[in-house]
């Protein structure tokens, strides 16, 4: 997880340079402003993930370093993954959820049906 933030804080400078230009070079620490960079960072991730996950044969870059893999994913699967990784990851709950799991899988992974497997 450590080696996907770097990657992640890449993709979001990416979408904070993309959105500085596209705004004009407009402060956007607040108002309707704030909301438009937050949903451009959110969906970038999605796009980083999904596509990853979609057609790299289930891997993120961080992934193949690691050698894992995602595993019965389908779009909707993706999807639902990605949503519920943003909710559970940033709060513990998800990295909590390995030690009780009986296969170790993150609560994430549970809920959208996915498993994640050394390659």
């Amino acid at each position: 997880m450590a080696y996907e933030s770097l990657l992640l804080f890449a993709v979001a400078f990416f979408a904070g340079w993309l959105f500085y230009f596209a705004s004009g070079g407009k402060d956007a620490t607040s108002g309707w402003l704030r909301l438009a960079l937050q949903v451009l960072i959110v969906a970038m991730f999605a796009a980083y993930f999904l596509r990853c996950w979609l057609r790299s044969g289930g891997q993120t870059v961080a992934m193949k370093a690691w050698r894992i893999r995602l595993v019965d994913v389908t779009p909707g699967k993706a999807l639902l993954r990605f949503v519920c990784a943003m909710i559970f990851v940033p709060t513990g709950l998800s990295l909590l959820w390995v030690f009780f799991d009986r296969d170790r899988q993150f609560l994430h992974d549970r809920l959208a049906g996915t498993r994640l497997i050394l390659k």
